[in-house]
């Protein structure tokens, strides 16, 4: 459960990974009508990636750290910077969104990504997981899921996180699924998915990747 212990702090994560490369060269199968569905099934070489995965939420990676990258990868997407400072923390806030509507939320410190939440079903995971998934449908999805119910001094943190229940997977490590707590009064530690099976994710967690 180590990942866990690590997806609770709130500062030090830290990474630097290479964008995806993609490559647009086609092979053209012999057959020319496999070929002909081949070619209407490829999507456009500019269309953008939703799939969150342990590298990142779709064309986000650790090397994305302002506002003006995520607009830069997320066309049709707005994103906004606001710095916040205190005594004891700094970071910057990036909220992206569409239509007014907000997608996703970053925080960057000492210009470094440390993590995208993700706040809409525009972005899933490769086994189409999403925000509104139910545990129930998470635990099949996605085998080894285990959740954890945690309590912290929000004091202690720069965002006021008072607790969490929240699910993670050491086949899918750095993402988090962070479900609905609403009057959950089950002790801390770990949960079992059948017991808050019809609880919702109501976010997806992306860590950037640490050194």
């Amino acid at each position: 459960m180590r990942w866990l212990v690590l997806a609770a702090l709130c500062v030090g994560c830290k990474g630097k990974k290479p964008p995806p490369k993609h490559d647009d060269a086609r092979i053209m199968p012999a057959d020319a009508a496999v070929a002909d569905a081949a070619v209407d099934a490829a999507p456009d070489a500019w269309q953008m990636s939703t799939t969150i995965t342990s590298d990142g939420v779709g064309p986000i990676t650790a090397d994305t750290n302002d506002a003006d990258d995520f607009e830069r990868l997320m066309p049709g997407y707005s994103a906004k910077s606001e710095h916040h400072e205190a005594e004891d923390y700094s970071y910057d806030e990036i909220l992206v969104t569409k239509n007014r509507l907000q997608i996703l939320r970053a925080v960057v410190q000492d210009k470094s990504l440390f993590k995208v939440e993700v706040d809409d079903a525009t972005f899933t995971t490769a086994s189409g997981v999403s925000v509104g998934t139910p545990v129930a449908e998470l635990a099949a999805k996605i085998a080894d899921i285990k959740c954890v119910y945690e309590t912290y001094d929000p004091e202690a943190d720069a965002e006021r996180v008072d607790r969490s229940l929240r699910c993670g997977s050491e086949k899918l490590p750095r993402v988090l699924f962070e479900i609905d707590y609403e009057k959950f009064k089950g002790p801390e530690g770990t949960v079992s998915t059948k017991t808050i099976g019809k609880r919702k994710v109501v976010q997806i967690v992306w860590l950037a990747d640490k050194d």
